[in-house]
C-alpha cells in the first residue's frame, strides 16, 4: 500500500476520497443514487521488482506487486448534522492473472458529524494510525511493528478536534466461533490513542490490550513453544500446528511528529509485553526515528529502529534501517526505490527493490 502523509493524516476524522484522482458521481449528474450522495471509484496499480534474502542468506529476485487496490466509497448527507459513509477496498496482484482479487483490505460503514465519527467493519487500528505510522514511512522495506490488534470485527469512535486535541478508541469483538481452537468464548479487545496536533507538530500516546487477538506463541516454563499434535496432545515438536490462545498482553506507545520547511521528522517509543515464558523475556521495546525531505516532486525518506528484548539470552537486540526515494513523474504516476536492513542472522529479510504506483 502507498505511504501515508503522517502529520496531516494523523488526526483525520472524516472520510476522505483515498485517491487524488478518484472519479466522482453525484445524483445531479445522472447516476442512480440517493439524493445528496457522492460515490467515488479509486484504485492503484503497484508493480515492483524485489531482491530479498531468506533465512540462509540466499537472495532471490522476482517481479511482484505491492498490493494494488480497487476501492469504492460513498457519502450520503442524512441531515444537516449527520452524514453516513462507507468504503470497500480490495487488493489484487498486477503481476498474477490467476488469483483475481486476493483479499479485502478494508470495508466499513459509519456516521459522522459534529459529535465525531463512528464506524464499524474492517479498517486500520487506531493504535497503528497514531503511534506506528509516525515512523513507518516505506512502501515495503518497513521497519518492524510492535504487536497490535487485528483490523477486522471492529467498531471505533473518533472524537472531533478540540483546538488540536482529539482521541479515538475501538473495540475488536471476536465471536465464539472466531477464536482459537483452545478457547470457547467471546472476547473483546480495546484500543485507545490520542494526543495534540499543532500547525507543524503532533504528540500522541496509545494503548492496545490485544485481548481479542490470538497468538501461536504459547510457551512452557522452559521457554519452549508449544504445539498440538494430530491427537490433540500438547507437544514441543514443531512439526505440528502451534498451540493458539487469546492474547493477554498489552502494547503501549508514545510518538511525535514535527515538520519544518521541506523536512518532517517522527519518533516512537513503545513497549510490547510478550507471552508468558517467551524467550525474549517479559517485554520488547521499540525505539524508532524517521525523516523525510521533499524537493519538488521528489521525496527522500529513511527510518532507523532499535528492537530490544528484555532477555537477550536467545533473542538478540537488533538495529533496523530503511532508506528510500520516491519521484512523481506526473500527477497519477510515481516511481520509488528502497532498501532495508534488519540485523538478523544471515542477513535474513534484507532487501532492495524498485517499484511504480499508478493511482486513479
Amino acid at each position: 500500500m502507498t505511504r501515508k502523509q503522517l502529520l496531516s493524516a494523523a488526526i483525520a476524522a472524516t472520510l476522505a476520497a483515498p485517491g487524488a484522482q478518484a472519479l466522482e458521481f453525484t445524483a445531479d449528474e445522472g447516476l442512480s443514487l440517493a439524493e445528496n450522495t457522492t460515490f467515488n471509484l479509486y484504485g492503484t496499480v503497484e508493480p515492483k521488482v524485489i531482491s530479498e534474502k531468506n533465512e540462509d542468506g540466499d537472495a532471490s529476485t522476482e517481479l511482484d506487486d505491492e498490493d494494488s487496490t480497487l476501492g469504492f466509497a460513498f457519502e450520503t448527507r442524512v441531515s444537516n448534522a449527520v452524514t453516513a459513509f462507507g468504503q470497500l477496498e480490495l487488493e489484487y496482484s498486477s503481476d498474477d492473472n490467476s488469483d483475481g482479487f486476493d483479499s479485502q483490505d478494508s470495508a466499513f460503514l459509519g456516521v459522522k458529524g459534529d459529535f465525531g465519527k463512528v464506524q464499524a467493519g474492517n479498517f486500520d487500528s487506531v493504535y497503528e494510525d497514531l503511534i506506528i505510522d509516525a515512523t513507518e514511512v516505506a512502501e515495503d522495506a518497513e521497519i518492524s511493528d510492535e504487536a497490535f490488534a487485528g483490523e477486522n470485527n471492529q467498531i471505533a469512535y473518533y472524537s472531533p478536534d478540540w483546538n488540536g486535541f482529539s482521541f479515538r478508541t475501538q473495540a475488536r469483538i471476536q465471536g465464539r466461533d472466531e477464536g482459537p481452537g483452545s478457547e470457547d468464548s467471546n472476547e473483546v479487545g480495546l484500543s485507545i490513542a490520542g494526543g495534540y496536533t499543532g500547525n507543524n507538530w503532533g504528540l500522541y500516546a496509545g494503548y492496545d490490550d490485544r485481548a481479542a487477538d490470538t497468538t501461536g506463541e504459547v510457551y512452557n516454563a522452559n521457554g519452549e513453544q508449544l504445539y498440538v499434535d494430530n491427537d490433540g496432545n500438547i507437544t514441543t515438536n514443531d512439526d505440528f500446528d502451534a498451540l493458539t490462545a487469546y492474547d493477554s498482553e498489552n502494547t503501549y506507545g508514545i510518538a511525535g511528529v514535527y515538520g519544518i520547511g521541506q523536512f518532517e521528522f517522527g519518533a516512537k517509543y513503545s513497549i510490547q509485553e510478550n507471552a508468558e515464558n517467551a524467550p525474549a523475556g517479559d517485554e520488547t521495546t521499540f525505539t524508532a526515528l524517521r525523516g523525510t525531505f521533499t524537493q519538488g516532486r521528489t521525496e527522500f525518506y529513511g527510518a532507523a529502529q532499535r528492537v530490544s528484548p528484555d532477555d537477550e539470552t536467545t533473542v538478540k537486540e537488533r538495529d533496523e534501517f530503511t532508506l528510500g526515494v520516491s519521484h512523481k513523474l506526473y500527477e497519477p504516476l510515481s516511481l520509488w526505490a528502497e532498501a532495508g536492513w534488519y540485523d538478523k542472522e544471515n542477513d535474513a529479510d534484507d532487501n532492495v527493490m524498485v517499484g511504480a504506483i499508478y493511482s486513479f
